[in-house]
């Protein structure tokens, strides 16, 4: 942002100041015109200019996605019953095991109580029949009923036990609450969700790059990522795993990106995520700035800036010639800094990034390109060198909102002179 806030500021002065030029330049020869003195308008483009630099670049798969948790959970209710006590709130952190809520267990505590009473009558009436069979008062079968019933009577108390625990509901997982469903007060039903559990050590990435992109992908390839939710910080990722399948539906394959623990402390779930994956890298290839490269009917194209053929000058002055030191007194002081001219190169490119365009044909190191005010230029266009520093300094330190007003003064000017259609006062 910063960046492009400067592009478009020293645009603006540059602007400004080749206008401010023009229009002295043609007020001279309006001025000029009235004493039926003729004077060529001389246009020369202020602008900003560079050599290409050498570096890598990468070619990259971009999408959109969202943080997802590996280890999530719904906890539902297993039990039915009111809620008389919720522990905790969304946003806490919770260890496995941890308490969530409790229901209300006076139901159930009545039901254990009469379990219990069957399992000392059924276990009494076993020991009776027991000792019975081994006196020879009774048969085998009716001890072995008496102890099926003693049986049934534990395993029935051992279930109630088991329900009764479920009334405590408790963490399965360590996490963060992400989601609670549940109020004081509110009766619940079994199966019924309540809260959600995220593992935040286990956030994760999943994009699906088309299958044509499947001949590319391997496992340890790195990716820039960005979360909206944490302004433009980028972080970095790696591929994890690669599912072989290709969705028939979508033409996609489904791949895993990790990050290293300290970039997974800062994600929050669902968090919207930019990805960049690294497909290909070039090393040490020739980039320019990608807001240089001026693209006209699917080609592309670079202003450079070269030196003017200097033209031949003659030894004596021609007959009928205005006199040197009358022109010299008459003509506006030359900018001292060199004209060029800026002629319009087309380009072969290939891989970009945000920044940067690799050219594989059209310029090579030594090109001086135009990469502030190309916009305004034509194949041929004179031009000078400069950036918007050395241009204020050179008009004695006129801002640029002084020079916007000088060229205003200048036209209305202009414009009211006699002659002239304008408006009168």
């Amino acid at each position: 942002m910063r960046k492009t806030v400067a592009i478009l500021s020293m645009a603006l002065i540059l602007s400004v100041l080749a206008g401010c030029d023009m229009l002295a330049k043609i007020g001279k020869n309006q001025t000029d015109t009235e004493k039926n003195t003729p004077q060529e308008i001389e246009i020369i483009i202020p602008v900003q200019a560079q050599l290409p630099s050498r570096g890598d670049i990468s070619a990259h798969f971009e999408t959109t996605t969202r943080v997802e948790a590996e280890n999530r959970v719904q906890v539902v209710a297993e039990a039915v019953g009111e809620c008389l006590q919720v522990n905790v709130q969304e946003g806490d952190s919770i260890q496995v095991g941890q308490i969530l809520a409790e229901l209300d267990k006076k139901a159930m505590l009545a039901s254990i109580g009469q379990t219990e009473v069957q399992v000392r009558q059924s276990k009494t009436a076993y020991d009776r029949a027991a000792s019975m069979y081994e006196e020879g008062l009774s048969s085998q079968a009716e001890r072995d009923n008496a102890k099926f019933a003693y049986e049934q009577a534990l395993a029935s108390l051992e279930t109630q036990k088991i329900q009764f625990s479920k009334l405590t509901v408790r963490a399965p997982i360590s996490g963060l609450l992400t989601h609670k469903l549940i109020q004081t007060g509110q009766m619940v039903a079994s199966g019924s969700p309540i809260f959600s559990i995220v593992d935040p050590e286990s956030f994760m990435l999943v994009i699906n790059p088309p299958e044509r992109e499947l001949a590319r992908l391997q496992t340890g390839q790195k990716a820039k990522v960005t979360i909206d939710a944490l302004g433009t910080e980028e972080f970095e990722a790696a591929v994890r795993r690669i599912n072989p399948n290709v969705d028939p539906a979508s033409g996609t394959v489904k791949v895993t990106l990790d990050f290293d623990p300290g970039t997974r402390a800062k994600l929050r779930d669902a968090a919207f995520a930019r990805v960049r994956l690294v497909m290909d890298t070039r090393k040490n290839t020739l980039l320019v700035p990608k807001d240089a490269v001026l693209e006209e009917n699917a080609r592309k194209y670079l202003f450079v800036v070269e030196q003017e053929k200097a033209e031949p000058t003659a030894d004596t002055q021609p007959a009928g010639s205005p006199d040197p030191a009358q022109t010299a007194a008459e003509t506006p002081p030359k900018n001292d800094k060199p004209v060029f001219l800026a002629n319009r190169i087309e380009i072969e490119t290939g891989f970009e990034d945000s920044n940067s365009v690799e050219v594989v044909k059209g310029i090579d190191d030594s090109a001086l390109i135009v990469v502030l005010g190309q916009h305004t230029l034509k194949p041929g266009s004179r031009v000078t060198v400069t950036n918007a520093n050395d241009e204020i300094l050179a008009r004695a330190g006129l801002s640029a909102e002084d020079a916007l007003a000088a060229a205003k003064e200048r036209r209305e000017d202009n414009a009211n002179k006699p002659g002239r259609q304008g408006h009168m006062h």
